[in-house]
Formats: structure tokens, C-alpha cells, sequence
């Protein structure tokens, strides 16, 4: 009996990242699952990335084998290779981009300056098999900065279960783990686009407050690199706002379909509490540099409103302006 070996997309988004991205290519090409298509999106790289690419993918057709597989023990048909070039619009359209494109049963994401260990894929499949009702699931990793390897602070080490209320305070998933059955992940919505940063923490959250659970592997199958200049928690200032945007947008959305009286009391109640207490870092900080905090004690006041508020169409009305507020929090002339 032939086993059956479901289709796998990878998607891989780079930007200006030409000098390593290769290495997170060949830790595909490497992987034991062969059953799989790569997917690379170039979002509108600077630095000749596409160019790049593109020769790259001609190198490998050229050192085939008669059989099809590449020399080299980089391990698979190049015609499962797929590069598209977008314009510049951030990692999390050039994230949905990919995943429109991908044929797999299954999806899995690596970001351009990780590296997976050979079993990833395979490991992960076996894990879904086991476990045939998680439709989304993460692995262990481990840090490599600037050469040296390290297991990640307490507070950030995978949980298996029960971790939504951290998950509201910090990300708890790591997109360059996670892997997602494709039309699950296409119900919950992808990626936040209008999110230049946090988009993760914004797709883990959703998925959670829909009622689903994120599975853990407990097996290290990724190394994530830091220390890079272009990482986004160096690019922005203030990364708390883009976690409290992601709250209130996601809240705002519930309830104006209806579906946040659906969610369990005690999510909600969490929901709320990271809600106001995102806001009051923000408004500490600002005061202490001096920054106007008009906008974030609205919505401070609309959000203490609403939790006294038993009318859905008033509770809608007032998140209408919860949402307008919000706006602020992606103004990049607020937060210099």
C-alpha cells in the first residue's frame, strides 16, 4: 500500500536579502519530505534579489541529473521551484501572495534569514497524522547570534497548550515553525497587510479567539538568526502599538459581525485586559517623552465604555470610533 504524502507549500518572502537567503533556499531543498513546492516571492527587493534569484534557478536546472533530482545534494526537481516578484507592499502581502499561489494540502513559512533542520517537514506531517484534529502546529528552535547558539529566555520557549493569555502579551508562535493546514488558514484570513510589524502576533491571536489551537512539536527543527540590522524590532519604534492596533482591529471586527458574543467569557475578559494595559504602556511612554496621549486615552475611555454597554448596536457604533482612533497607531509621524 502506497503511503500517502501530501503536497507541502513552502513560502519563502525576501526582501534585500541576496547575501543569505540562499541558505534558507538549500534548507529546503534539503528537507527528508520530498513531496513538497517552494514558493519565492521577492517583495520588490533594491538589491538585485530577483536578478539573483532568477540565475540561481538557471545554476540548479543546469547541474540536473538524468533522473531530475539537482547535483550537489540540493535535492529536488527545480521545477517546484516558483519565484514571483511583487511590488514593494511588506512581508505580510508578500506572505498572502504566496499563499493565493500554493497548491499544498499543507503550508509552512521560513523567513529569508532562517534555516530548518532536514526533518522539519517530515516531522511535522508524522505530528498532524498523530494528531489528525490540530490544523495548525510549531516546533521547538533554537538562536544563533552572531554564531553563537542558545535556547530562547523563559519567556519566550514554546508552550503546548493553554497559552492564550500570554500569547495576548507577547508572540508565543514563530511564523519560520508554523505550520497550518491551507484552507483553515485561508478561513482565519492570513496575514494583517496594513501591518508593518506584529503581523504574526496578529494571525496567532485570530486564531486562537476562533477556537483554534496551535500544536507544538517539541522536537528543535529551526534556527532562527539574529542581530540583523534590517530585522523589524530594530526598523520600528514602539513596537506595542502595532500589538495594540492588532487587538483592537480584531475585537472591532468581532463585534460588528456578531461573532464576539460567540467568544468564551473568560477570552474576552483577557482580550480586554490586554487591551488597557498595551494602552497604558503606550501613554507612560509617550508622557514620558513629552508626546501628545489624547488618542490613546480615547480609546482608553471608549474601551472601559463599551465593557459597561449591554446593546450590540450601540457596542458597534462604539467601536466604529474605537477603529478611527486605532488609525493612529500605524501613523508613523506619532511614533519618530
Amino acid at each position: 500500500m502506497i503511503e500517502y504524502r501530501p503536497l507541502v507549500s513552502v513560502i519563502l518572502p525576501t526582501y534585500n536579502r541576496k547575501h543569505i537567503v540562499l541558505r534558507a533556499i538549500h534548507s529546503v531543498f534539503h528537507q527528508t519530505y520530498t513531496n513538497w513546492e517552494l514558493i519565492l516571492i521577492d517583495d520588490g527587493s533594491t538589491d538585485g534579489s530577483f536578478i539573483f534569484l532568477e540565475k540561481e534557478i538557471e545554476n540548479w536546472k543546469s547541474r540536473k541529473t538524468k533522473n531530475g533530482r539537482l547535483d550537489s545534494n540540493e535535492g529536488r526537481f527545480v521545477s517546484d521551484v516558483h519565484l514571483i516578484r511583487s511590488e514593494n507592499r511588506g512581508v505580510s502581502s508578500a506572505r498572502n501572495l504566496g499563499l493565493k499561489q500554493a497548491q499544498g494540502e499543507w503550508v509552512a513559512f521560513i523567513d529569508s534569514d532562517d534555516e530548518w533542520h532536514p526533518e522539519k517537514i517530515e516531522r511535522q506531517i508524522l505530528f498532524h497524522k498523530l494528531e489528525p484534529g490540530l490544523p495548525f502546529s510549531q516546533t521547538i528552535e533554537i538562536w544563533n547570534k552572531k554564531g553563537n547558539l542558545q535556547m530562547p529566555q523563559a519567556r519566550f520557549q514554546k508552550k503546548a497548550k493553554d497559552y492564550f493569555y500570554d500569547s495576548l502579551n507577547t508572540c508565543m508562535v514563530t511564523v519560520s515553525s508554523f505550520f497550518a493546514k491551507r484552507n483553515t488558514l485561508k478561513e482565519v484570513g492570513g496575514f494583517r497587510e496594513e501591518l508593518l510589524a506584529c503581523e504574526d502576533y496578529d494571525l496567532w491571536n485570530r486564531i486562537f479567539l476562533k477556537g483554534y489551537e496551535i500544536g507544538l512539536l517539541e522536537e528543535t527543527l529551526l534556527v532562527r538568526y539574529g542581530g540583523h540590522s534590517d530585522q523589524l524590532s530594530a526598523k520600528f519604534q514602539a513596537m506595542e502599538r502595532f500589538r495594540l492596533y492588532s487587538l483592537l482591529r480584531t475585537k472591532g471586527e468581532a463585534v460588528q459581525s456578531g461573532d464576539w458574543e460567540m467568544v468564551p467569557i473568560w477570552k474576552r475578559n483577557h482580550w480586554d485586559d490586554i487591551i488597557e494595559k498595551k494602552t497604558k504602556i503606550l501613554i507612560t511612554g509617550r508622557k514620558k517623552r513629552g508626546l501628545s496621549t489624547d488618542f490613546l486615552e480615547r480609546i482608553l475611555e471608549l474601551q472601559k465604555g463599551e465593557q459597561n454597554l449591554d446593546s450590540t448596536p450601540t457596542t458597534a457604533f462604539r467601536w466604529n470610533l474605537v477603529s478611527e482612533e486605532a488609525k493612529y497607531l500605524l501613523d508613523p509621524k506619532r511614533f519618530t
